[in-house]
This record gives C-alpha cells, structure tokens and sequence, in this order.
C-alpha cells in the first residue's frame, strides 16, 4: 500500500496478477517507477499511485506473470539455424531431402553444417555416412543431432578430419564402426565429436553474434526475461562465444538477463580453466545483463547414445551400465575447488549412476567448503529414484527439468524400451516427486534441443504429463503438479536458481518490473488447454520488449 509516502507511479498496471509471492497472492494491479515494482495490491489502492503524469495500462483478458527464467539453454549454439540446415525429419528420407535441399540452395565446396536429427530414427546402430553420401558427398557435411551428443558425418567430413579405421576413440568419445570392417559407419558420438572440427565451416565471433540475438528474439516472444547458458566446450569456440557476448553488453543489445557457466571437462586442467573462469567472472561482476558464475560439469551421455551412465545394465549389448565421464574422487576435488571459489555447479546427468556422482560430489564438497547456500544443480535428470530426491533435498541442491520432454512421443517406446526396459522408461523424469521433497525446481527447454522452446508447452507438459500435438495419453501422471506450482517453477524458482530472487521472479515491490502477459487465465481455464496460451507480451524493467502483433485486447487508458 502507499501509506504515508508520496510516490507517482509511471505506470500503474491492472489485471489479473500471478505475483509469485510466499502466497502465490493474486493482485489486481501494481505500480511501477524507475522500472521497479513500487506497489502493489487492489485496483483501489494502485489507484493512488496515479499522478498528472502516470501511464494506466488495463490488461482486460488473461493473466499476468513474473518473467519467466529459461534454465538450461546453448544460447550461443543458436547460429547453427543461421549458418545451415535444420534436419529434423521424421524419417531418414525426409531428413535426406532436408540435406539435399540445402546443398543444392547453396552451391560449392563450402562444408555445411546442420543441426536437429532425432538418432532414433535409425535404430540401435545410428546414422551411417552412406544416407548423407547419397545427397551430398563432394563437400564435408556434418549434422549435430538434436540434443548435440554426436553428430552424423558424411564419407568426406571423414577423409577431411582423417578419421578411419585405425583411429583410436579420445577419452569420453566414440567413433562408431562397422562390426564387420571396422570402417566408421559416420556417427561420431559425445567428445570425439572435437575431432570433426576440420570438417566443419569456420564460425567466428559476429556468427555467434547473430546466433545470441537470434535466441533473445525466440526467448522475448515466450516470456523469458532470465536465461543460464551452460557453454559447450568440445568446439574450443568458448573465446569466441565470450567475445560475442561481451560485445553485445558493450553495444547494450543484452534485455535478458544471461548467466553463464564455462565447462570444465575432464581432460582440462584445473588450474587453468579456474584462472580463465575468474578472469571472466571479475570483468562482469556485478554487471546486470552477463555474469560468469557456473561451473557445468558433463556426468554422461544420453541414452540412445548408450552413453549414459545407469546403475543396472542396458538392455541391449554389451549390456554394460555405460562409462562414467568422471572418476569420482577426481570430481569432489573439481566440485569442491569450484565451491571454494563461489561459483554454482551445473550436472547434466541422464542416467541415474550419473546423478549418484553428482550428488556424491555436492555431498563431499559441500562437507568441506564452509557455508549453506551452494544451489548446485542437475538437469535432466532421466532415470531417477526416490532415494536420489531424498538426497537431493537434503543437501539443497535445484533440480533444473525438462517438462517439453516428459510426454510421450513417437519414439518413445521403439526408443527407449530396448535401452532401459518397459519398467524404467515408464518411470522416468521426476517432477512431482521433486516438490513432494521439497526440493526447488526450475525448468529449462535445453534449446535447441526443444524448438521452439515454447514457455507454454513447458507449463502444458508440467501440469498434463502429455502433449496434444502427439498423444493425449499422460505420462508418468502420478508426477503431475499444479499450475499454481508450476508457474512458481518458471518465475521464482528460476530466478532463485540464477541468484536473481531478490531482484526478479516475482511481482513485489522492489523487484524489477519484468512480467509477462498470457493470452489466457491459466488458472482458471481447463488444464487440457493451457497449450493453447499465447504470450501477448513481455516487458522488462516495465518497459516492452515484445509484443505479439495479433494482439487487441489492450487498452491505453491514460
């Protein structure tokens, strides 16, 4: 309330309000000045805040939200959709066609690179060479796959990198081959992935430029106003990708606000990837659009890679458990240096020996390092168990998911049923289990892995277990939450998981004015059609940074 002070509003804000508060509290306006929240509450006592001068905008349909935080993003990879195909066919042919297409728009014997296959499509042996032959194989052509754990490489990208028989796969990498000549068959999986680098085309700090802007244009139109980029190091492009960032913050093109973590792998020394990541993160301490605060750490693959690290065998040959990327005492010395220092921690972790690792190396860290507020934190988090949420709980460490991924898709079951078995790959993905726990959770997309990274379908899939576009069947629906709880998991919970909760995430006075607008009140409508929510509207600091062209039902009634 305005009490006794006597502050004007700019712009005072009516509608239905989600604040994100302790109580989930609904509002019916607030107040904005210097691009914070000011206040607060009813119609009547916003209505108090108006002066000569003040902005009264009513939002007459929908809801009002805090910005939402994307948790898991490869912002900067975002310039393979600029620079090549994006090959994502449901079938080999279509994807063939999506290779040929490119080639024959783009003349020359410049290399092409690609992005988006689904490995599933081709069965337990993966992508062979010979598919990309067919369309293209007197120029280099190597395709990432969707989730950018291998890539599918033509017969020239092979002589181009002087990839054959005899080479010998890198520590946590894999060039698969034939088991009957031994020859590569042109699926190169997870780190080995480095040696194809001559193969692909020259990419350079305006490509990643373009690609980071790319990005904040698709995050803007789905109310992100927070995202954490884990950067991928195998490419060795991460001077690059930093010289891009720091040069958009210097010309102010930044409106999200980007936190972002360098990965330390395991054949990298320490020390000197420690020296690098300090430097980085004192140039932008305390600087509002980019800081440098987290350490990324890769525990596994994924698993129709058979490269995730499980606790019980795959079910299909060798029926090994998979190869962890860490020994796991040389990871609680990492994880604990990087404690040490301030930083956060960031798991990917597939497979559930992987999270067993993660959470090993927290544990130990975080009994030496003094403190009690380390907000480490795994993503993905496939195959999991309740004894690991117990765990996770108790050692405060976020959960960071993927809803856009817990449905069931086409794939599902010729994919994941003869890796992990009916009975695991029908319970994977915690969600509701996390919450029962009380552990934080907050979402990302991984994009581009998910295209789009549609806000709404992360909050369809969180409160549904299923998607309408594939199958109204839920999956796992016992892991459903609520959409009061899962709107928390986009606004504050990931604002908490960036360490900007005191500053955005909620709609409070004092915080920033970032909020969105939603085309429907997702609160009251059937949940079956939160998918059909449209952001009308983002705004940052209170002033507007997207706005849907369709929209009209905004009215300027000053």
């Amino acid at each position: 309330m305005r009490g006794g002070n006597e502050m004007v509003a700019e712009k005072i804000i009516y509608g239905k309000i989600f604040t994100a508060d302790s109580e989930n509290s609904i509002a019916e306006g607030f107040a904005v000045a210097g691009g914070k929240i000011i206040a607060v509450g009813t119609k009547k006592q916003m209505d108090s805040y108006k002066g000569p001068s003040t902005k009264v905008i009513r939002y007459d349909a929908g809801l009002i939200t805090p910005g939402f935080t994307e948790g898991h993003a490869h912002i900067s990879q975002t310039m393979e959709l600029l620079v090549g195909p994006l090959v994502n066919g449901t079938s080999i042919e279509k994807c063939q066609k999506q290779v040929a297409d490119y080639a024959r728009k783009h003349h020359g014997n410049e290399p092409i690179l690609g992005t988006g296959f689904d490995p599933g499509l081709f069965g337990p042996a993966g992508p062979d060479k010979h598919y990309l032959d067919e369309v293209c194989s007197n120029r280099p052509v190597v395709i990432h796959d969707s989730g950018h754990h291998s890539v599918w490489v033509n017969s020239k990208a092979l002589e181009v990198c002087g990839i054959t028989r005899d080479t010998p796969d890198p520590e946590n990498g894999h060039i698969v081959k034939d088991e009957k000549t031994g020859e590569p068959t042109g699926f190169v999986q997870e780190q080995a992935v480095s040696l194809m680098k001559p193969a692909m085309p020259e990419i350079g700090v305006e490509d990643y430029k373009k690609g980071i802007l790319e990005y904040q244009k698709i995050a803007l139109s789905y109310g992100v106003t927070n995202a954490f980029e884990p950067m991928l190091s195998y490419w060795h492009h991460e001077e690059a990708i930093c010289e891009a960032y720091r040069q958009l913050e210097a010309e102010k093109r930044l409106k999200l606000s980007y936190r972002v973590a360098l990965t330390l792998l395991p054949v990298m020394d320490p020390k000197v990837f420690f020296d690098r990541l300090e430097n980085l993160h004192r140039e932008f301490s305390g600087h509002d659009k980019l800081q440098f605060n987290t350490v990324k750490f890769f525990m596994d693959g994924v698993v129709d890679g058979h490269t995730a690290y499980l606790r019980e065998p795959y079910e299909k040959p060798p029926l090994d458990c998979g190869t962890p990327n860490y020994d796991q005492e040389e990871l609680n010395k990492r994880v604990t240096m990087a404690l040490e220092r301030g930083y956060r921690t960031h798991f990917h972790a597939i497979g559930d020996a992987a999270t067993d690792e993660a959470i090993n190396a927290c544990e130990a860290a975080q009994d030496y390092v003094e403190g009690d507020d380390f907000r480490n934190q795994i993503t993905h988090l496939q195959v999991c168990h309740e004894d690991q949420a117990e765990r996770m709980a108790d050692l405060g460490i976020i959960a960071v998911v993927n809803p856009y991924w817990h449905f069931k898709t086409d794939l599902y079951a010729p994919l994941e049923f003869p890796f992990l078995g009916k009975k695991r790959a029908e319970h994977m993905y915690y969600l509701g289990t996390y919450l029962k726990h009380g552990i934080t959770i907050s979402q990302a997309s991984d994009f581009p892995v998910t295209i789009p990274p549609d806000t709404m379908d992360s909050l369809h899939m969180m409160v549904n277990r299923e998607n309408p576009k594939y199958s109204e069947e839920p999956y796992f629906p016992s892991e459903c939450i609520s959409v009061e709880d899962a709107l928390r998991v986009l606004t504050i919970n990931g604002a908490f998981q960036l360490d900007l909760e005191d500053r955005k995430g909620s709609i409070e006075p004092g915080k920033d004015a970032d909020f969105v607008w939603l085309s429907q009140d997702v609160t009251s409508i059937p949940k079956k059609d939160i998918w059909k929510t449209k952001i009308l509207e983002t705004d940052i600091g209170g002033k507007v940074v997207f706005e849907r062209n369709e929209k009209n039902l905004l009215s300027d009634i000053a």
